[in-house]
């Protein structure tokens, strides 16, 4: 309803325009709604002499400071590139999406320190009405700050804003458990506030571990997601020019800002002037619908030698044998006299552990052919 009613051409998210506007909105609702609920936090948790509730309202308040980070990280991650920076700044949202998650380990610490003071030395509380009403009421807040932080998050793929979607639930878990805590207690009049309070701190330091993991793994680089890699190898084999695909590597520099090389197979009989132009008609492509950055490495592959068709096949059986999860590209043939050299590409995984010789002498072993076959093999490991 807000995005509707506040952001121009919400649906457009690949736009950095409208993406900041989404954590801008996002950022306002938060820091509003989490003020409101550190102000009568303090408040009740005063009156109620409560450390649990204590924790939960500066906890709130740091979720304002979160809000401002995910604010100043979109601003500096919509910088256009410079000369320093030519692919731009994108990956500030993870760096500020890892400070966020900095941010709340620390208030966990915080929190257990001084959740075990009030174990040792407990303090009487004080609760009424009031101070339920209000604890429902931040529950019901910090659902929907949960929900909008998800949505808009997952819409502009944002890693601040998940991070801070985590961390509203986080906030629901936690202060649910300290209403159920106090009810427990006004009704059997036991004590265990500083044992609450030590829980949600536990759950907010391992959240907190969590949240530094996911943003800092883009920063150092992960493999991209399956859905990712099908995209791009779809669009590509779409194309009729293209046979097939290989070495396909793509490198992330923040949201919507990828940079991706491939190598494409193609006809060798095919004209070199008008291959070239197809390519530069699929990278224009790319740019232009995924706005990815696309660089194309041409090779060009025998088709419709019946000999060549064969030991090709064979090859391809017999790697199957071996493991199921091999493959392999840029295969030609060298004949010569008394054998002919089969060089190729094994493409292997990087959990894998093949060498070149250990899969030639296999195949050696097992593809017979009407003359001798020497094989050549360069292992090649699978970034995608």
């Amino acid at each position: 309803m807000l995005k509707e009613l506040f952001i121009k051409d919400y649906k457009n998210t690949q736009d950095t325009k409208v993406r900041n506007a989404y954590i801008m909105l996002a950022g306002i609702f938060g820091i509003i709604t989490n003020l409101l609920l550190g102000i009568l936090k303090i408040f009740i948790g005063m009156v109620s002499h409560s450390i649990s509730i204590m924790a939960d309202a500066v906890n709130n308040l740091s979720d304002c400071a979160s809000i401002g980070l995910t604010i100043a990280g979109s601003k500096l991650a919509a910088k256009v590139p410079d000369s320093d920076h030519p692919y731009g700044h994108a990956r500030y949202e993870y760096i500020f999406g890892f400070a966020i998650g900095e941010l709340m380990l620390i208030m966990g610490i915080l929190f257990a320190k001084e959740s075990i003071t009030k174990i040792i030395h407990p303090q009487e509380l004080d609760v009424s009405l009031v101070t339920f009403l209000i604890l429902g009421f931040a529950i019901v807040v910090k659902l929907l700050q949960s929900v909008l932080y998800g949505k808009y998050g997952k819409a502009i793929n944002s890693g601040s804003l998940k991070a801070n979607a985590e961390d509203a639930r986080n906030d629901i878990v936690s202060t649910s458990g300290i209403l159920v805590a106090l009810i427990v207690m006004k009704f059997v009049n036991i004590n265990i506030d500083g044992f609450v309070g030590l829980v949600v701190s536990i759950f907010v330091i391992i959240s907190s571990i969590g949240t530094i993991k996911d943003q800092i793994e883009p920063i150092i680089g992960i493999k991209p997601t399956k859905e990712r890699v099908q995209l791009i190898t779809e669009k590509l084999l779409s194309y009729p020019v293209v046979l097939g695909i290989h070495d396909l590597v793509l490198h992330n520099y923040g949201v919507h800002n990828d940079y991706v090389t491939v190598h494409v197979e193609i006809d060798s009989t095919m004209d070199v002037l008008e291959a070239h132009d197809l390519i530069d008609n699929i990278e224009n492509d790319f740019k232009g619908v995924y706005c990815t950055e696309l660089t194309i490495h041409m090779d060009p592959i025998v088709i419709g030698n019946p000999k060549f068709d064969e030991i090709k096949a064979r090859v391809a059986e017999a790697l199957k044998s071996l493991d199921p999860e091999l493959q392999f590209h840029d295969m030609r043939f060298v004949e010569g006299p008394t054998h002919t050299n089969v060089v190729f590409d094994c493409v292997v995984s990087p959990d894998q552990r093949y060498e070149g010789s250990e899969i030639a002498k296999y195949l050696s072993e097992h593809v017979q052919w009407e003359t001798a076959l020497n094989y050549v093999v360069e292992i090649d490991i699978a970034y995608c």
